[in-house]
């Protein structure tokens, strides 16, 4: 099992997903990579992954990394990420191919999740990668606009072979892998409010996706999260919602979280049969937030497991999230949308569908302030109603660089 550097941890911390490479001192070489918790259990099944390098023709020359997880086979999830560091000891260079290294997955909390080991194999169509990075003079890829044309020229190299790049001329060589031994890890989360635990190969992807989340918030600050609060109304007791948290100025964010169980059958899903699905989650998501609200507006009260009352009666300016595992492209969308709008005039409440990643790195821009972070849901659902897209992201492009 291979940890990764403090500063590579760091990086990894400020990402949503990407793919990483280590050595050290002890000649232990590593390729990490932080991905949605259902890609990784997807790999832990069984799919396919392949490797891929791009390198910027023109100087200066950038390397990226690139990881295409087929866990669904019309639209395989793709991890990619500039080496924006100059840290020696996380560039790549030809010592990470054709051995077998560790490799070492994280998930959307910055947790070790499962480890193995990946060879990363040359052939004679990618064997010109070796001369590339023995020749090139590599600069760290960290002005964020190049950056971002870097980026999208590699989607659009990998989108079609004969593609024309957005902004950069590239060089792509894609390898072949193969991965052994890989084992999951029993990953603790504690802090003052709470612990929770998750395996990733074995668990029910709905409730270890509520204990993520759960987790992430209890480290927010001025705030208190509940797991499964509960709430009674008349003789029927019964679990208000998934997470609550409440805010010391009268402020509640309820989540409803959903995600699709992978399992083997799921890696032949198709894009539209797995869209559609969760498009069915988040409209029955929407309407159970609706319902939150109303008890809450009510004034009953709402109690943890222990029967210690956590809102009981007030005024409460109230944020709906319906938490998903990832975001997938789908033309029903705007009708989710629509639902969105009518629901929060209504009420006027606010409600958001959010991914998993997205939510954490939200927290992180927020500086785990729940005041901020709540201004920043309520500016995305704005965006959202305003672009007719859930696909909202927030972007930092002042991001932590990494030294010798």
């Amino acid at each position: 099992m291979y940890l990764p550097s403090k500063s590579l941890h760091d990086i990894l911390a400020s990402e949503q997903v990407g793919v990483f490479c280590e050595s050290n001192s002890s000649d232990d070489k590593a390729l990490v990579a932080k991905l949605p918790t259902s890609v990784i259990k997807s790999i832990l099944l069984g799919a396919k992954i392949e490797f891929y390098l791009f390198v910027k023709i023109n100087p200066p020359h950038n390397i990226a990394l690139a990881l295409k997880v087929f866990d669904n086979k019309s639209s395989p999830f793709h991890a990619i990420l500039a080496q924006r560091w100059n840290n020696r000891n996380n560039i790549f260079d030809d010592s990470f191919l054709d051995s077998d290294i560790h490799l070492s997955l994280f998930d959307e909390t910055d947790a070790s999740v499962v480890y193995g080991t990946i060879n990363i194999k040359t052939n004679f169509r990618n064997k010109r990668a070796y001369n590339i990075i023995a020749n090139f003079e590599f600069s760290s890829a960290n002005n964020h606009l190049d950056n971002i044309k870097f980026t999208d020229s590699v989607c659009a190299s990998l989108g079609s072979d004969d593609a024309k790049h957005a902004g950069f001329n590239v060089l792509k060589f894609h390898f072949p892998v193969k991965v052994k031994e890989l084992k999951a890890i029993l990953t603790h989360h504690v802090n003052p409010q709470g612990s929770s635990s998750y395996e990733v190969a074995t668990e029910i992807d709905g409730a270890r996706q509520e204990r993520q989340i759960y987790q992430a918030l209890c480290l927010m600050n001025n705030s208190s999260t509940t797991l499964s609060p509960m709430v009674k109304i008349g003789k029927k007791e019964r679990e208000l919602t998934d997470v609550l948290t409440c805010s010391l100025n009268n402020k509640v964010i309820a989540i409803e979280s959903k995600c699709l169980q992978v399992n083997v059958s799921t890696l032949d899903k198709s894009r539209e049969r797995a869209s559609s699905s969760m498009i069915k989650h988040c409209r029955k998501a929407i309407n159970q937030l609706e319902g939150v609200y109303k008890v809450i507006n009510r004034g009953e009260k709402i109690y943890n497991s222990a029967g210690i009352a956590i809102l009981h009666g007030g005024d409460y300016d109230f944020y709906g999230i319906v938490l998903i595992d990832e975001y997938r492209e789908s033309k029903e969308w705007p009708e989710i949308i629509e639902l969105i709008e009518e629901v929060s005039r209504r009420h006027k409440v606010c409600i958001n569908v959010i991914s998993v990643s997205e939510i954490i790195y939200n927290m992180k821009l927020s500086s785990s302030n729940t005041n901020t972070f709540i201004s920043m849901l309520q500016k995305r659902h704005e965006l959202c109603l305003k672009k007719n897209s859930i696909d909202i992201k927030i972007i930092n492009s002042s991001l932590p660089a990494m030294f010798d």
